[in-house]
């Protein structure tokens, strides 16, 4: 067992009964492995679905037919109902849980950020197991995470694991959905993910999850571009957390890449850009093969409203993102620059405008966004 710190995520289905209610039996099971893999000396922490659905079993509403505030108000009930069921079990166990509900805008923001790291290396420290969940309550569209498929990757870049296993109620990728093809096989390992895998992974999901294949994808995608190892299998099959750290056969596994440097994941993933340069072909041979910094020449257009120290995608003349970074001017102060440029070459002077230190170029990593 090389891999010492795992995220667990565990979908909604995993935790509930087929008519959407919390399944006691399932979340013990789940907790019984997480506390053998402890034992072990492994850290784990889980990302935790289920309480929308724990809320909506309390509240009378009908999975798939209730709106946000509804939603929310479910959320609101369920959290409580879930992390009590967990600190239950665990406390048979003799463990304890911390709870963390976390949105887009807490992992966008580098403090936040930081924060957030700081307190599960205190909660492992403390063998306490962190439960993660995006906070669905106050959550909008403008700072969701939107899944907590993606959550767990995001989770993982934070804690800096070396293993994401995804549960769910289906064993793994499949060349077709093997509820409705009798003829689909499971794919046991994936080495890249291509355009051709994830028109395999389509949308499927549960009536009590709001995620599929397809988001669990774009989680590995973002997973192994960052260094990690990803499985995806099912919660059914008993000991699978055990089968897999002790590297038997079971589900979907993806092998990472190289591993970015924290920094540039978190640059690459956890954040949202809030405008875009342009540059040309000369700037982004610059960045791409030598590895530069982007200075003012090499840029023709800004969009976008946005202040120093703002994330931007960086864009090449066709339109093409290849990459992101944190700027060290405000748009209007580069649409000014740019204006003087065509009179002026004191801009030449000026220091970088994204410093190669804060940018993190996708073209590296094959554009994974």
């Amino acid at each position: 067992m090389r891999n010492k710190r795992i995220v667990v995520k565990v979908g909604s289905s995993s935790l509930t009964e087929q008519n959407g209610t919390l399944s006691e039996k399932k979340t013990e099971a789940i907790v019984r492995q997480i506390s053998q893999l402890r034992q072990l000396g492994i850290e784990v922490i889980l990302v935790s679905s289920g309480a929308v659905a724990a809320g909506m079993e309390r509240l009378g509403l009908t999975p798939g037919c209730v709106t946000i505030p509804e939603k929310q108000a479910a959320a609101a009930v369920g959290q409580g109902a879930l992390i009590d069921t967990y600190q239950k079990y665990f406390q048979q166990q003799g463990m304890s849980v911390g709870q963390l509900l976390l949105t887009r805008l807490d992992l966008e923001d580098r403090k936040r950020f930081i924060h957030i790291r700081n307190t599960l290396e205190t909660l492992i420290k403390k063998e306490v197991i962190p439960i993660v969940n995006e906070n669905d309550t106050v959550a909008v569209d403008e700072i969701r995470v939107g899944d907590n498929d993606t959550l767990s990757s995001l989770v993982a870049i934070v804690a800096e694991a070396n293993l994401l296993i995804m549960l769910t109620d289906i064993d793994g990728l499949y060349t077709e959905d093997p509820r409705k093809d009798p003829r689909a096989k499971k794919i046991d390992e994936v080495h890249a993910i291509t355009p051709e895998l994830e028109k395999i992974a389509g949308d499927r999901g549960s009536i009590v999850g709001t995620g599929g294949m397809r988001t669990k994808l774009i989680a590995a995608k973002i997973a192994v571009r960052s260094g990690m190892e990803v499985v995806i299998a099912s919660s059914n099959e008993p000991e699978i957390l055990r089968k897999i750290l002790q590297g038997k056969k079971a589900g979907t596994h993806f092998f990472p890449q190289s591993r970015l440097p924290s920094k540039k994941s978190w640059l690459a993933f956890s954040t949202r850009a809030e405008g875009k340069i342009i540059i040309d072909q000369g700037a982004k041979e610059a960045l791409v093969r030598r590895h530069g910094s982007l200075l003012l020449g090499g840029i023709i257009d800004v969009s976008g409203t946005f202040l120093e120290g703002a994330i931007v995608e960086i864009s090449d003349p066709f339109g093409y993102m290849i990459g992101k970074g944190m700027t060290s001017f405000s748009s209007s102060d580069l649409h000014l620059l740019l204006e003087r440029r065509a009179w002026d070459s004191g801009h030449e002077k000026i220091h970088e405008v994204v410093h190669r230190d804060m940018m993190v170029i996708m073209e590296e990593e094959e554009n994974v966004l």
